[in-house]
């Protein structure tokens, strides 16, 4: 088995802590960790073979980075902050739904089991739904406003 699948279950944890704990902090760095386990991977992916379409995952990914990058800035309550958080969960949303979908796709291979796949499918499928329960709680009021907890 790959050795990224294992880690990778460290910011998928990470994330789901967040939303357990309605803490955007751990919600935001598991996703950002997550971003930097995969993009090095398709660096060194591409750089080996080529193929533009690792060059293209890393890109996706570095956007999720971006994105997720984690702050400590207080939830208001403001339609402005709704919004844009809304946004970048859906952004976070289509990215990990995307990786399902690839992951899904690739062929099996000797460091690509179908076990493997079956598991990063797993976390992506995760961190897919994740964002989906952060707009429904940030739409219904759950979120403390004024705080970082």
């Amino acid at each position: 088995m790959n050795p990224l699948v294992i880690v990778a279950g460290i910011p998928t944890a990470l994330a789901l802590f967040g939303v357990i704990r309605r803490n955007r902090f751990f919600f935001l760095l598991g996703y950002f960790l997550y971003a930097l386990i995969v993009i090095p991977n398709e660096l060194t992916t591409y750089a080996s073979n080529g193929d533009i379409q690792h060059l293209a995952l890393a890109a996706i990914w570095c956007c999720q980075a971006i994105v997720a990058f984690p702050n400590k800035l207080n939830y208001d309550g403001s339609k402005v902050f709704k919004s844009f958080a809304i946004k970048v969960f859906l952004t976070l949303s289509v990215v990990n739904l995307f990786g399902v979908l690839l992951i899904q796709s690739m062929p099996a291979s000797l460091e690509l089991t179908e076990g493997t796949k079956t598991i990063a499918g797993t976390y992506h499928g995760i961190l897919a739904a994740l964002p989906l329960v952060g707009i429904f709680l940030m739409a219904t009021d759950r979120i403390p406003v004024g705080t970082n907890e």
